[in-house]
């Protein structure tokens, strides 16, 4: 999945914001499958009351911590928790069952966890598939993910240059 992925999240975005490229990234099924968020359902969603399957906080720790704001920046387990109950919810898209769109990310409303989620401090009340956009959103605009950022790309940036002269 990684060719796909790269092709389908990552490239169009190199040179364009960075909100647009983790949207992108964060809801592509190869993402939503590598950090098992395909098997994520609310806990109190429809789907959560009914199954012995529950809550992943896999892919919502990863973009707090390694994606957007970094570690010790002032979140708390408690925003992971609040961000994996919005963030991209559900099993993607079986070939098998739609081969037009196999393999795609699709929101299903019954795995979705009801009610608003506070992240970082910010209350988001739409219980859509946007409640989850709306944190990345507030994620990647976050003064700490721009610190998180130029400090990773300064690294990676020195690492190079010395690389170069040697």
């Amino acid at each position: 999945m990684s060719g796909p992925y790269e092709r389908e999240a990552i490239r169009p975005h190199v040179v364009g914001r960075f909100a647009d490229m983790l949207l992108a990234v964060e809801g592509h099924p190869a993402m939503l499958f590598y950090l098992d968020n395909i098997d994520s359902i609310g806990p109190n969603s429809i789907a959560g009351i009914n199954r012995t399957r529950g809550l992943n906080e896999n892919i919502a720790r990863e973009i707090l911590e390694l994606h957007t704001l970094g570690v010790r920046s002032g979140y708390t387990q408690d925003d992971v928790i609040s961000f994996a109950k919005c963030s991209p919810d559900g099993p993607c898209c079986h070939r098998a069952n739609n081969p037009e769109h196999g393999g795609e990310f699709s929101f299903n409303p019954r795995l979705h966890e009801p009610g608003a989620q506070k992240v970082i401090g910010k209350l988001y009340e739409d219980e859509t598939v946007e409640q989850g956009r709306a944190v990345l959103r507030g994620s990647a605009a976050h003064p700490a993910t721009a610190t998180y950022l130029a400090t990773k790309l300064g690294r990676y940036f020195i690492a190079d240059t010395l690389r170069l002269r040697c």
